[in-house]
């Protein structure tokens, strides 16, 4: 008959403890190998972002190419606008340009034939003054009206062939009437007076008071809107 030998039950030890697995770890991989690994997890980590990275980058031009594009189509439409205006207005300022031209060019003409007998006043009183002064005559007044081809030639012999614009009435005193009549003389020869008349002649305590008439030819005429006068008076 067999015996079995039971060893003493340690009462510190409980069954649980007894079938419990030691936690107990180790690495028994290579070196190489796990850094193969980390090396292969850091590439698709590396290649990710850079993916990511191309995604917005091409997210971002693709906004930017579009918000350029709409920049582009304002822009070419305002420029449309503004040259549609300017064609406008450039338009509008010609027709009143040329409106506003052919309107001076009438004026210019009414205004030319108006002033066809314009004459400068100061210019012909001078040099009436200056034949009389150098005649030896002293000219007290000068007048002058405007007259018709026809009532001048009906009233003084014309001595030239111009027309004739204006009658002068001329007084002045003389110291005879030789004197007087070279005064008339010297008139005579003048471009711009012709026919030359002496109408009365009345002897005083200082001389010879005189009065004449004379014609103003048009080669007198002169202004602004025809010849242009040597003097600046009228």
């Amino acid at each position: 008959m067999a015996t079995t030998a039971l060893q003493p039950f340690d009462p510190a030890a409980s069954p649980r403890q007894i079938s419990r697995v030691l936690s107990i770890r180790a690495n028994l991989l290579p070196p190489e190998i796990t850094a193969r690994r980390n090396v292969r997890r850091m590439r698709v980590i590396v290649i990710v972002a850079l993916v990511l990275v191309a995604a917005l980058l091409g997210a971002w031009y693709a906004h930017a190419r579009s918000e350029m594009s709409q920049a582009t189509r304002e822009l070419d439409a305002v420029n449309a606008q503004t040259a549609q205006v300017r064609n406008s207005q450039s338009s509008g300022q010609n027709s009143k340009a040329a409106a506003v031209k052919k309107e001076n060019e009438t004026i210019t003409s009414q205004l030319t034939a108006l002033m066809a007998q314009d004459l400068s006043w100061a210019a012909l009183t001078d040099e009436i003054s200056a034949t009389g002064t150098e005649a030896g005559v002293a000219i007290s007044a000068i007048t002058g009206s405007l007259t018709d081809a026809a009532t001048v030639s009906s009233t003084l012999p014309s001595t030239t062939s111009a027309s004739s614009i204006v009658i002068l009435q001329i007084t002045g005193t003389g110291a005879d009437k030789k004197t007087i009549a070279g005064f008339v003389e010297a008139l005579g020869k003048l471009t711009d007076v012709a026919s030359p008349y002496l109408t009365s002649a009345t002897q005083g305590d200082d001389g010879m008071t005189f009065t004449l008439s004379a014609e103003v030819t048009s080669a007198a005429s002169c202004g602004r809107f025809t010849t242009t006068c040597k003097s600046g008076g009228k």
